[in-house]
């Protein structure tokens, strides 16, 4: 794990070390005398880190120290805030990759469809009991605590026993029968 890496990261630091140390009259590699941060073992890892940006990271200097951290990607969450704020975003992680030339991936996490019933009859909605047969449906009547419309025909169709439906983000799991 990352326990691992960082023991061997830090080994590796300082057998470089010692080496410069034990020869200073002979010249250092040309990569050991600067101060080029693409000479780190940060550079040379084999692995990708993802970082979530949000509101406590969405900074020049934040994403900045992320980047220098060992971030290789940015994920910009499209469930939350404005598409003009991932834009910024965008433009933030961009300045960032011009700074270091080097680049920088961007996962934009995308919500998936958001399909809505049809209105009840009960302005205040219906309680269903555990284990309750209920029935989506293209009937376009105002729906009760047995039945209310879907209207999205492909999901009906597509629908097979065994198949579950997760409604309101999977708060409530309804299982075809």
């Amino acid at each position: 794990g990352m326990d691992a890496y960082d023991a061997q990261m830090k080994a590796m630091i300082a057998s470089q070390q010692q080496q410069q140390v034990a020869t200073p009259t002979e010249a250092a590699p040309l990569e050991a005398q600067t101060d080029n941060f693409k000479s780190s073992p940060r550079w040379r890892k084999k692995t990708k880190q993802l970082a979530t940006l949000g509101p406590a990271s969405s900074s020049f200097e934040m994403i900045e120290k992320l980047f220098l951290a060992g971030a290789d990607v940015f994920r910009l969450n499209f469930s939350h805030g404005e598409h003009a704020q991932k834009k910024e975003l965008l433009d933030i992680i961009r300045q960032v990759e011009a700074k270091y030339d080097h680049p920088i991936a961007v996962l934009g996490d995308l919500q998936g469809p958001k399909l809505r019933v049809g209105t009840f009859a009960n302005p205040a909605g219906e309680q269903l009991q555990g284990g309750q047969i209920f029935r989506f449906d293209l009937d376009e009547t105002p729906g009760t605590n047995e039945r209310v419309l879907l209207p999205h025909p492909e999901i009906i169709e597509a629908s097979e026993v065994g198949h579950v439906l997760l409604i309101d983000d999977g708060k409530v799991k309804m299982e075809v029968v």
